[in-house]
């Protein structure tokens, strides 16, 4: 059965001339690039999560109506949308936005006029009846036979003829 790490001793800077004293000097200078490859990937995560997070924050900022400049007031610690709708809720009163409450009464007589049109309109549409007397009518004119008879239909007892 073949060695299957054959092939990976080709990334070590082993010189075959040099005898078993340099051994753990390879595996320094592997320890040092696999160090240094952590650190690049830890540094490129950091930058993605950062981005990620100021998306998140415009994005949130921007469905709320919020000027893009309180995002430099959010702390760093809150990044989810969830906690930046609640951190902007908890200080809406310091950048002087007002709370969405969604079980607010109506503020003026207006928006209280406006309501009762629409449930009456509710109203009436609920207990309206369906056009069926349009469509008899219809039938009717498509089925006469004479001019006569669509006269009579359509209410028209005399028609003159020139």
């Amino acid at each position: 059965m073949a060695n299957q790490y054959e092939d990976d001793t080709d990334d070590l800077d082993i010189d075959d001339s040099v005898t078993n004293d340099s051994g753990p000097a390879n595996l320094r200078k592997a320890l040092k690039r696999a160090e240094k490859d952590k650190k690049d990937l830890a540094d490129q995560l950091a930058q993605i999560q950062s981005d990620l997070r100021n998306r998140s924050v415009k994005d949130v900022l921007a469905s709320k109506g919020v000027p893009d400049k309180v995002a430099k007031f959010i702390p760093g610690e809150v990044s989810t949308p969830e906690q930046i709708d609640a951190w902007l809720s908890e200080n809406a009163d310091v950048f002087g936005l007002q709370k969405a409450d969604a079980t607010s009464a109506p503020t003026d007589e207006a928006e209280a006029a406006n309501r009762a049109a629409y449930q009456r309109i509710n109203a009436a549409t609920q207990n309206a009846s369906a056009p069926t007397r349009d469509a008899d009518l219809m039938a009717k004119v498509n089925g006469a036979k004479s001019i006569d008879e669509l006269n009579a239909i359509t209410g028209q007892i005399s028609q003159r003829r020139r």
